[in-house]
């Protein structure tokens, strides 16, 4: 009965993460999914009101929000998924997560400037190389220090290093890695990237980073895309821009790490046969990111029209009820609109109880290799202005 719900949490977090990454969806129950998007529109309308509550903690004394309404959404999510029951909607809730997330993100390539996209991408490149390789010395080389099995201390070391449960989830075929290893990997990834997602913007304002030092810090540290971004937008608009730009460059990582592996690894019982990828790992890079850069090409050569909304001809509409301005306004309003609504499906997919029996080996060993890069990370960022 154990090994049954073990396959179940790990077929659950293997759909929700690789889809995300770009994966076909199957057809679900049109119900299912129709209740699913009302519960997480109403969720993220829900948290957009509930984050500007004129009352502490909600409204600080000097007018500012503590939280944002995409954080907001994630936080309200996981409370409703952890005391109510929520699979009357989960059709509705993983579309949310695989398909509004990249949306909301293509959408967000609309605010940016191509020039400057490319520049943190390529400066995210670089830090998230170094990352990588800190990752993999932290939990793979010490791995009997810590006392761990090799392919749990490859599986921790990828989802630390890049993106989290969908690198692990991506990578556990090529280890031929059992389904009780990616559950461990992906639940504690996901646990240690929960908590980064809330400790950063205090520790943030601590050492008073500037908005595209926090960005860049939240990308290359917390693990989960959907966590990143939630993370970044809490802190300020420029900073949720620069940390998911900086994170699709993590991401992007994931193909050619998958294809190293490939190539390299070999049984611990030294068997010469050498295990393959299923697909090409180049069908991991997610298709999405091209999305992102295609509207920032768009935005920075002046290609997004303006648009006029006229409903002024209704019966009920007051004279001169239009507005008007350039489509990246509008682009902006509906991708954070759309991140607020995959955040919530985030939230309704993270049970607190599947996080229980991950043993207090790989709790240390990931949480000191998240904690080292977090730090050092940090430590570059203010020695230098950024």
């Amino acid at each position: 009965m154990k090994q049954a719900g073990q396959r179940k949490d790990s077929l659950n977090w293997g759909e929700h993460l690789i889809w995300m990454e770009g994966g076909e969806l199957p057809k679900p129950a049109s119900r299912e999914l129709t209740l699913g998007l009302l519960l997480t529109f109403a969720i993220a309308v829900g948290a957009g009101y509930l984050s500007h509550l004129p009352v502490w903690p909600f409204t600080l004394p000097d007018g500012s929000h503590l939280f944002d309404p995409v954080l907001m959404s994630i936080l309200v999510g996981i409370l409703i998924s952890n005391l109510l029951p929520t699979g009357w909607a989960r059709a509705g809730i993983s579309f949310s997560v695989k398909k509004l997330l990249p949306a909301g993100v293509i959408l967000l390539g609309a605010r940016l400037h191509f020039g400057e996209v490319i520049r943190l991408g390529a400066l995210g490149l670089m830090l998230s190389a170094a990352v990588v390789v800190a990752g993999f010395l932290l939990l793979f080389l010490p791995r009997k220090l810590w006392k761990l099995d090799t392919t749990v201390a490859i599986l921790l070391a990828t989802g630390t290093a890049i993106c989290g449960g969908t690198a692990i989830v991506a990578v556990a075929p090529i280890l031929k890695a059992k389904e009780r290893d990616v559950v461990l990997g992906v639940a504690l990834v996901t646990l240690l990237g929960l908590i980064a997602m809330l400790l950063l913007p205090i520790i943030g304002s601590f050492f008073h980073l500037s908005d595209r030092a926090y960005g860049i810090w939240a990308g290359l540290t917390i693990h989960q895309t959907p966590q990143v971004v939630a993370s970044g937008f809490a802190w300020s608009q420029e900073a949720g821009e620069v940390a998911t730009i900086v994170k699709l460059a993590r991401v992007c990582l994931l193909a050619p790490v998958a294809l190293l592996m490939a190539s390299l690894w070999q049984p611990d019982s030294g068997h010469t046969s050498r295990y393959r990828l299923k697909r090409s790992p180049w069908k991991l890079f997610p298709t999405f990111v091209l999305g992102f850069l295609a509207m920032a090409l768009a935005r920075s050569f002046g290609l997004l029209p303006e648009i006029t909304l006229n409903w002024s001809h209704l019966p009920w509409a007051e004279a001169g009820s239009e507005i008007s301005g350039d489509s990246s306004h509008f682009f902006k309003i509906a991708s954070g609109f759309l991140l607020a609504m995959s955040m919530a499906g985030v939230g309704l997919q993270t049970r607190l109880a599947s996080f229980r029996g991950i043993g207090l080996r790989p709790v240390i060993a990931a949480a000191v290799a998240s904690l080292v890069i977090a730090v050092v990370v940090l430590t570059v960022l203010l020695s230098f202005t950024i």
